[in-house]
């Protein structure tokens, strides 16, 4: 079988194993109208950790199948305030990462608004905030205007990488980068967003210091622009988007369904 045809293959995978996850998620919810003890709903809380995880890494075979594809209709760019995306976005992940004991800060001004795919903005921040989030306990995310573009950065105080591995962050190379690092698929999707907008995402640290990455997108249309649409973004199965994208750093008791 050729490359295309395994694409093919694990695509239609993904989209048998969402619908397991469908049904899974439609037996959690049930049992949890009858969970009326403390160890009925730790045991739920563990098993929506498990269910949103797996929803995690079939929403990222989809979305890395779309960004990648070559037949996918062009979107409805719209007006977005990337401030306000960044200041709400940051809050409710945020509140998450405190189960987890990381703190993170977000900085953006009043308004900043952008011609951009919204979802692909969002999927974007997520995916660098939950890349930070697991390599310290400190993490900012800021938004500045710089000229005619929008430049979202994401800190961490970890301990950094070499620079010689920096650009594997960007490939997906797991075996690449440190166990902290793991899962670099996630940059590598924020990168292709990025640049899907004709923008940009560099990243840079010092060893023992942590690292900084900064994606930078054009506040207007280029001409010509190629965005190529994602499609839907993820059917989250009735979970929180924040907590899909945070679910493999989260213990099991943010996903008490109390807080889903």
């Amino acid at each position: 079988m050729d490359r295309a045809g395994l694409d093919q293959g694990a695509f239609r995978t993904a989209s048998e194993l969402r619908i397991q996850l469908a049904q899974m998620t439609a037996a959690s919810q049930l049992l949890e109208r009858c969970a009326g003890d403390e160890k009925s709903r730790q045991y739920l809380a563990v098993m929506n950790q498990s269910i949103c995880r797996m929803l995690r890494i079939v929403g990222r075979l989809e979305l890395a199948d779309r960004l990648g594809g070559e037949s996918a209709p062009e979107p409805e760019l719209k007006y977005v305030d990337l401030a306000l995306l960044a200041r709400e976005l940051g809050a409710r992940m945020g509140g998450l990462l405190a189960y987890a004991g990381v703190e993170l800060a977000v900085t953006a001004p009043e308004f900043l608004v952008a011609q951009a795919d919204e979802t692909l903005v969002r999927q974007m921040v997520m995916e660098l905030v939950s890349n930070a989030a697991k390599a310290g306990s400190h993490v900012k995310l800021s938004l500045v205007r710089h000229g005619d573009r929008a430049v979202f950065t994401v800190e961490d105080d970890g301990p950094g990488i070499p620079p010689e591995r920096v650009e594997y962050l960007f490939c997906g190379a797991q075996e690449a980068v440190p166990d902290w690092r793991r899962g670099g698929v996630g940059v590598a999707i924020a990168r292709r967003a990025a640049t899907l907008h004709s923008g940009t995402v560099v990243a840079d640290c010092k060893p023992g210091k942590g690292l900084r990455v900064a994606a930078s997108i054009p506040l207007g249309a280029a001409e010509p622009i190629d965005l190529k649409d994602p499609g839907l973004e993820w059917d989250r199965g009735g979970f929180a988007e924040e907590l899909v994208a945070l679910s493999d750093l989260l213990p099991a008791r943010a996903f008490e369904m109390k807080g889903v």
